[in-house]
């Protein structure tokens, strides 16, 4: 303790209580950040949901033509996306719902529906695209690669950022 009374213990002290401080706020300060532009995420979650809600009405539709069998695959792919809590999840689970859809839209074509399901079907379709169109628009990726280029890229960042164990914006890609 008497190291501490003097005055390179103090100086010990001092350096120690920047360097912790200067680490502690730049991981609060880079966090929120990332907070910030995955707060912009928003939109394709709901549009997500959409596509979520789609695919229930294409099961229910589809469920009076085609077996369970069939219709287990989207069945458990909208069940993944519901649940995804991870962008990087979510796509992987939004792409498969879309490749799930698009195997049931065309399995339904070999089968003599109704002029109104054919409508329903149609309309199925026709708004998983819509809702595809709309979130490969959106500005997302640009603000997460523009985070993790020009923030977490950018000195001294790049090095506290790295030490603190702040990781990057997820892409939705």
């Amino acid at each position: 303790m008497k190291f501490l009374k003097t005055h390179t213990g103090a100086m010990v002290v001092l350096a120690a209580v920047i360097v912790l401080s200067t680490l502690a706020g730049s991981h609060r300060s880079l966090v929120q950040a990332r907070e910030r532009v995955e707060a912009q995420f928003t939109p394709i979650a709901e549009d997500l949901q959409d596509c979520v809600d789609i695919t229930a009405n294409l099961l229910t539709v589809a469920g009076r033509y085609l077996d369970e069998s069939e219709l287990a695959d989207l069945a458990e792919s909208r069940e993944t996306l519901a649940g995804s809590t991870d962008i990087s999840d979510a796509y992987a689970a939004y792409q498969r719902l879309l490749g799930d859809a698009e195997t049931v839209f065309l399995r339904l074509e070999d089968v003599s529906l109704s002029a109104q399901e054919a409508d329903y079907v149609q309309g199925f379709r026709t708004d998983l695209a819509a809702e595809q169109d709309t979130i490969s628009r959106d500005g997302y990726n640009g603000l997460a690669e523009a985070f993790n280029t020009r923030v977490l890229g950018s000195f001294p960042a790049s090095i506290l950022g790295t030490l603190t164990f702040v990781r990057p914006a997820d892409a939705f890609q």
